[in-house]
């Protein structure tokens, strides 16, 4: 009879071990906090570029002509 109750002692104190392990691993954590960070920044930029073209309907069509002018005409 003790020797079942050290068994079941042992694996619960292995189990218990073994979830928290689980539990603690974080090695993941940095490349998930950096991909949500990419992810943040790309919406944050495509929502200012959708703003200006709000409030200014032409800028980016008048600087893409304007480079395209310049560099068309270095060559």
């Amino acid at each position: 009879m003790k020797n079942a109750v050290k068994t079941i002692k042992n694996h619960i104190s292995k189990t218990i071990s073994k979830a928290n392990a689980v539990l603690s691993d974080t090695r993941g954590d940095l490349a998930t906090n950096t991909i949500g960070g990419i992810i943040v920044a790309v919406v944050i930029i495509g929502l200012l570029i959708v703003a200006v073209n709000a409030f200014f309907p032409g800028f980016f069509t008048d600087m893409f002509s304007k480079m395209a002018q310049k560099l068309n005409s270095n060559w």
